[in-house]
Formats: structure tokens, sequence, C-alpha cells
């Protein structure tokens, strides 16, 4: 009944296929994911079982064409979770991220696969496909290289025991940074609010009035924190915000993100190692621009040396100004740049 009412399930029929959000309810994500996971087991099967000589279109584009309902589902659950999630949304999230990271190893370790998909990668073909299929069937061999694909068979077991470990750390972290930000409220009177747009100051009425209070409340979420860090000419209100926004998740509450922090990097040292890298930085590196660690510090130094004389001229001048405004003693603080910058603007 429920895959019959389920909008994964059918084509979107809307203008451009854009999602329909109105027909999608929490309980069609589970059963969706479950299925995707399926299907695509079935297309990576009917990939190594072809008796074919492997070739780009029989593996790699089959391979790239596999997971569309596992895709189309994550990307919706994904996009959600992280903007508009709920405890049901989470709760979903707790249970299929397991299965998400164990789907996804299963693919890469997969032996037979990836004799394939060598196989195509070390044929003469690969020499005749344009560019763009090549650079598809050399991103897809390095993807699988980088998922631990050339692993003996015991650092495999090992590759995917750190695989299920960060998808589960990760999914933590980012749950307690959105609960202690959306757990953070500022309850305020109106004579607190001195130098604030009008305009905000009836969204932080509104803010109060949704969670029941009277009075104005501020928030950590970007639309809430940034305004009152600009206009605000409370600086004590300044700093207790401040304070409040960059030091989540390290308090002592359920929040605390101190020692996950700890795991996520060891786990990921330790995944760099394994597959041959001396550091996080270099395995990260190893496909973008600056390809290595040392090259990311030569342009920040370039930067810096370009840059600094600049930076520190902007930062003179507004702390000129906001000891014109406080007197000769006045020391800018973090809390006080975004107020004292707006106001060098408005001169």
């Amino acid at each position: 009944m429920i895959e019959n009412q389920n909008p994964f399930f059918t084509v979107y029929h809307t203008p451009r296929h854009t999602v329909p959000f109105n027909l999608i309810r929490t309980e069609h994500y589970e059963p969706a994911i479950h299925e995707g996971i399926k299907m695509q087991e079935e297309e990576i099967n009917a990939i190594i079982q072809n008796p074919a000589f492997p070739t780009f279109d029989n593996t790699i584009v089959a391979l790239e064409k596999s997971g569309a309902l596992l895709n189309q589902v994550t990307t919706v659950f994904g996009n959600l979770l992280s903007a508009e999630t709920s405890d049901e949304l989470q709760a979903i999230a707790e249970r299929v991220m397991p299965l998400l990271s164990e789907h996804s190893n299963n693919i890469s370790l997969n032996e037979s696969l990836f004799a394939r998909i060598k196989a195509v990668y070390e044929s003469a073909e690969k020499e005749q496909l344009n560019p763009e299929d090549k650079m598809l069937l050399e991103k897809t061999y390095d993807g699988f290289i980088r998922s631990g694909a050339n692993l003996s068979n015991e650092q495999k077991e090992r590759f995917r025991q750190i695989s299920s470990e960060l998808s589960v750390l990760t999914l933590q972290f980012s749950q307690n940074h959105l609960k202690e930000t959306n757990h953070y409220e500022l309850l305020l009177t109106l004579d607190q609010l001195d130098g604030i747009p009008e305009s905000i100051i009836e969204s932080y009425a509104q803010t109060a009035k949704e969670k029941g209070k009277e009075g104005y409340i501020v928030t950590l979420q970007a639309p809430s924190y940034i305004p009152f860090m600009k206009y605000s000419a409370n600086r004590s209100l300044r700093q207790q915000l401040y304070m409040a926004y960059n030091t989540q998740c390290i308090h002592d509450n359920e929040y605390n993100n101190t020692e996950i922090v700890k795991k996520l990097v060891n786990l990921r040292l330790e995944r760099a190692q394994l597959l041959g890298y001396s550091s996080v930085a270099d395995f990260v590196l190893k496909k973008r621009m600056a390809e290595n660690s040392l090259n990311v510090y030569n342009l920040l130094d370039q930067l810096l040396e370009a840059y600094g004389p600049t930076a520190q001229k902007e930062v003179e001048e507004v702390q000129n100004l906001a000891k014109q405004l406080e007197g000769a003693d006045f020391q800018l603080m973090p809390w006080d740049w975004a107020y004292y910058s707006e106001k060098l603007k408005e001169q």
C-alpha cells in the first residue's frame, strides 16, 4: 500500500520533474531507501554477471546509471535532514546511514566489479573514448582505488569498519550541532534592541511568538544572528551571542562533540594511511587543484603577502572609528567587528 502511494516509486509529474515535496511524507523515505538499495544491488549483479567482455558501455555506463532510485531519495532526504530536520527524520537517518555505508562499501570493495572496471581502464578502448567518457572512466577507476578496491582482504575489512564508524559519528556530529543551534535562544526586551532595524525587530518578535513567549528572541540561525551582531548597540549582548555561537557543542551537555571530533580525526587519519597517504590532507588534496598540502601553504603565504597590508589597514580604520565613538582606551574585540565595520560603511 505504501509503495502505491510513495512518490519516489513514480515519475514526478511536476514541471521539469522537480521534487513534489507536498506529496512526500516522512514514512516514504525508509521504504524507498531499502528499495533503492535492493534495485542497485540487482543492477550491480547484472553488470558482474554479464558474459560479454567488459566495455565502457556495459560496465562504466551501466554502473553510472545504476542506483537512480537510491540517488533520488537520498538526495531529497539528505537536503531536508540538513535544512528542515525533525526528530523523525533524524531517527530514520540513524537507522539508514549504516545501511547506506555498508551498501557503498559492497559496491566499491566488490572484487568482480572492480575487475571489470580495471579491464576497461587498461583496454585499448580507453584511448578511443572522447574526452568526457575518458574522464568518467578515469574518475570511476580512481574512485574505486580511493575507496579501498586495491586493499588486501584484511585491510578491506578494516576499511569497512572505519567507513561504518565514520558514517555514524558524522551523523552524530551534525545532529548535535543542529540541536544545539536550535536549542539556543536569547530572550530580550525592546529596550535591549537599540540599533536594530525595525524589520529585524519584527522577526525577533515573530520568533518569540512562534515559541509561545513574550518579548523578542534572537537565535544562532544566520538570519537572526548576523543582523544582531551587525546592528546591536549593546556590547555585552553581542559578546554573549558571539560566545554562544562560537562555542557550540563544547559545553558539558548532551550536545558535546569533543570526543566525537577526536574519533573522527583519528579514523580519517587511519583511513588515509590505510590507502597509502601520510595524512588526511594528502588524501583529500590528491584529486583537487592544489594536489598537496605544500601548495596550499604556498598559496596562503602568497595571499598573506598580497592582502595582509590591506587587511591590517582595514582593521586599523575600524579600530580608530571605534575609539572615536567609545574612547581612546577602547579595545576592539571579535564581537565588535561587524558592528563597527557597519558604522564605518555608513560613514
